[in-house]
């Protein structure tokens, strides 16, 4: 069962984010918060299973019918089963025309965004947790890591190139 996050939720966000870190970054927990009681404009999803939380999603959503998936995790037990693909479904908003995400190469869920008909569009320069003046690539501490931008056209009208 897939239904919105609430406050008491996010002990579990924050303990998959945790778990995941290496592979959907940091976001702090007030963000999450705001999220969830309505400040900003965004979705975080949980993913339920028997009465146990298997995963969540966290997207933005601009006026313009776009959406951003900015994390999703599952847990390593509850992989493969079409989880992940009904919470990238579910947080798509009705007005939405496309979603977007970003994906390391190096990480396994970038063939998932794939196998789902995301296309790659490009790489792009990986974001600073220290702020917009500074690159993960020139930290001495972080390892450059290529990241994938992708996205899905998922309704509305779509004009390829001209011809």
């Amino acid at each position: 069962m897939i239904r919105p996050a609430t406050l008491k939720d996010i002990t579990y966000i924050e303990h998959l984010r945790r778990k995941n870190s290496e592979a959907i970054g940091f976001i702090p927990k007030v963000r999450y918060e705001m999220e969830i009681d309505g400040r900003r404009g965004g979705s975080i999803l949980v993913y339920e299973n028997n009465g146990d939380l298997v995963g969540f999603i966290y997207a933005t959503h601009n006026q313009a019918g776009v959406t951003h998936i900015q994390q999703i995790a599952i847990q390593d037990d509850a992989r493969r089963l079409e989880r992940g693909t009904a919470l990238v479904e579910a947080v798509v908003k009705p007005i939405d025309w496309l979603v977007s995400c970003r994906c390391a190469a190096d990480l396994e869920s970038a063939d998932f965004w794939k196998s789902i008909g995301f296309n790659q569009l490009d790489t792009v320069a990986p974001k600073s947790v220290y702020g917009r003046s500074k690159d993960k690539a020139c930290l001495p501490t972080r390892r450059a890591r290529q990241i994938l931008r992708f996205q899905k056209v998922v309704g509305g009208l779509w004009l390829p190139e001209q011809i």
